[in-house]
């Protein structure tokens, strides 16, 4: 009785079972999600920083102009055509720069990879970033 047994047993647990098998891939999905959610911050992130270090070139272009000009608000187009700086196509394409006053807005494209709609706020007079990229860090 015990040899059949023995027998019924090593036959028995030669592989995984099905519930087995079920509950290591919804650990594996559950770990999956968790990660695509993360990664996910770090890409936001990542875009935001670049907008980050966009709005700052165009806050010190536009200083450097008024003081030039006494005071007198600028957009993107006429720095650039007086040569305070100079943007790349590809930034150009990818975010839209709007000026006023101390504030400094970046607003993404249908061309920018992480989606259109996106704002980015940079604020001069503080020094402080708000929007794209900075929320789930705050």
């Amino acid at each position: 009785m015990f040899k059949k047994f023995n027998e019924f047993k090593k036959n028995f647990s030669k592989g995984f079972t099905l519930v087995e098998i079920l509950v290591v891939l919804v650990i594996v999905a559950i770990l999956a999600g968790l990660a695509f959610v993360s990664y996910r911050n770090y890409v936001d992130k990542g875009y935001g920083s670049e907008a980050q270090l966009l709005l700052k070139e165009v806050s010190g272009a536009s200083e450097m102009y008024e003081s030039m000009h006494g005071g007198q608000q600028t957009t993107l187009d006429e720095l650039e055509s007086k040569a305070f700086i100079d943007v790349s196509d590809a930034l150009k394409r990818k975010w839209k720069i709007e000026i006023s006053g101390d504030i400094f807005v970046a607003t993404s494209s249908d061309e920018m990879k992480g989606g259109a709609g996106k704002e980015l706020r940079y604020d001069r007079s503080t020094g402080d970033f708000s929007g794209y990229g900075f929320e789930a860090s705050e």
